[in-house]
Formats: structure tokens, sequence, C-alpha cells
């Protein structure tokens, strides 16, 4: 299915362009359609004026997948890129490129190579791919796929599943997943299967699991934790307490012992949020710190900022 977005022109000249589409590539009304959506869209169409050529510039930033054609004055469609003339011929190659039946996208799914398998190798790979934003990787349980992770995107998509269940998946068989590099062409996404923002993904699956074996053993260690950049707010919500360790640890790596004490909180709500913030590439381990020094103080490291918090709490 080509979905094809209509910039700059009325209904009327739409459908127009659409009936045209259609019948160049000799494609049924359903495979070739209007989207209203850019990031559910294959193709932008954009009338020729230079504010629409300025905007489409912006919005093609950051999706390389993206078609753009120029419709002229003259009703002649151009290379986006290019700007030469497309004719019959190169349209309906292009319309045709964007049919990937979800059959044959499910069956090239099956035949990714292998990056990682288990939660510490699978990890280590996410953490290195999510900063280069230009990829594709399929998250699989038994050879079968589960998880699509668009990188370039910052989306993630079900393969069978609803994203319940899925998360149910993915944190309880943590361990026994693979995680496989998308070669070659892009997996589309199927337009019927919601699409799922992929960095609180990641934070969920993270917060949720318990198979973090290597990375415990680390913390338990004394590895210092800092954090690198503030993660989106649609991951925190209301969790006052990770909205407090992000504070702390944007400031200086701690341990998790050393932030349960500062902050007044168990080891273990600071371990799963340690866990979360690495999985989804916030967080990063440092060596093991030298003994920090609290002005000699002889009260206890943090406490008077764990009762100022305390005092705050019980006022709200």
């Amino acid at each position: 299915m080509a979905r094809i977005l209509v910039v700059g022109a009325d209904i009327e000249r739409e459908q127009a362009l659409l009936r045209r589409l259609r019948r160049v590539a000799a494609l049924p009304e359903g495979r070739v359609r209007g989207c209203r959506d850019l990031d559910d869209c294959d193709l932008l169409v954009i009338r020729d004026t230079p504010a629409l050529r300025n905007a489409a510039a912006n919005l093609l930033r950051g999706r390389p997948r993206l078609h753009c054609w120029v419709e002229d004055q003259h009703g002649r469609l151009l290379g986006g890129e290019s700007g030469e003339e497309l004719d019959d011929h190169a349209i309906a190659s292009a319309l045709h490129g964007m049919q990937l039946p979800v059959a044959a996208a499910a069956h090239a799914a099956t035949m990714l190579p292998e990056l990682a398998r288990g939660s510490h190798a699978i990890t280590q790979v996410l953490r290195q791919r999510l900063p280069l934003r230009n990829c594709q990787l399929m998250l699989k349980r038994q050879a079968q796929p589960l998880l699509l992770l668009d990188l370039a995107q910052d989306q993630a998509q079900a393969q069978n599943a609803d994203g319940e269940l899925l998360m149910d998946t993915i944190v309880e068989e943590f361990d026994a997943l693979s995680l496989h590099e998308v070669a070659g062409t892009p997996l589309q996404m199927v337009q019927e299967r919601p699409r799922l923002p992929l960095r609180p993904l990641l934070w969920q699956w993270g917060l949720r699991s318990n198979q973090w074996h290597a990375l415990d053993h680390r913390l338990r260690q004394g590895a210092a934790v800092r954090m690198s950049r503030w993660p989106d707010f649609r991951v925190l919500g209301r969790d006052h307490d990770g909205f407090r360790l992000c504070s702390l640890l944007l400031k200086r790596a701690h341990t998790v012992q050393q932030c349960a004490g500062l902050l007044d909180l168990p080891d273990v709500v600071v371990s799963s949020f340690v866990h979360a913030a690495y999985l989804s590439g916030h967080a990063q381990l440092e060596e093991v710190p030298a003994a920090i020094a609290y002005g000699g103080s002889t009260s206890p490291p943090g406490s008077l900022l764990a009762r100022m918090w305390r005092s705050m709490r019980g006022r709200a």
C-alpha cells in the first residue's frame, strides 16, 4: 500500500492526483490512497512554492525513508531532491516499491542477521545503536518477530501481540530474546497496528524487568551512575522519586547506596530506576569513585537533604 500525503492542493486537485497515480501504476484504489499523518505516509507530494519547499525540507529531516515529490504549476511531478521530471515509468516503479505486502514483510523479518542474545548483550547493542538513530532492529523470541524498533523514527511496533501482552513478554523473557538487524531495505510499519514511542517503551521495559544480573553485579561492586541527559517527561510522569534521582545524577555520579542515603529511598527503588535509565541510554556507569567528602559534617551523609524531602512530601 502506498500512502500519500498531498500538501498545498484542494480536495478536488488531491483526488485527481491520486486517480492519476493509480492509473499510471495500474494499482487498485485501495493500494494507493491519501493520508493525513506525516509519520504514517510513504510519499509526500507538495505544490511547487518556495514556502512549501522550505516546509518540506524541515519535515523530511529525520525521515530519510520518506519520498518527496513536487507538483509544478503545469501538473508535472518532479523528484524532490533531483528536481527532474518523473515519467510514468519512474512513477509506477516508485509506487510499486511501496507495495510491500504484510506477508512478505513478515517473511523478511524472519531472515534477519542476529546481533545479540540475552539481556546483557541486547542492552549493550541498544545502548550503542540508540545515539546513531540510523537503523531498524527486530526483537525476536524463538525466531518469531516480536517488536520492530525503528531508531531513526524513534518508534516501535508490535509484530503480533497487543502492547500490554508484548510488554509482559519482553519483561518476563528478556534473557530468552534475541536482537536482529534489519539490513538493506527498511521494513514498513503496518498501518493497522499502533506505533509506540521508543524511549518510553524502553524505560518501562527496564523498570519492570528483573533480569539484570550483569548490571546489578557491577552496581553491587560500587559502580557509580551518571545521567547523561534528562529523559522524556512522558517517561517519568508523576514519578517524583525519578525526578529527584535525575536531578541528583545529572550533577554528579553516585552509587546506588549513595543515592539511597541522600534521598532516603530503598535500594531497590534506585536500582529499578538505574535499570530503566541504562537500557534507554540515558545513564552510564563510571568506575568505582573515591570516597566523597561531605564537608566534614558529623551527621550522616545526606541526612539534611533526606529530612528536607520528607518534610516537603509530608506537606504535599
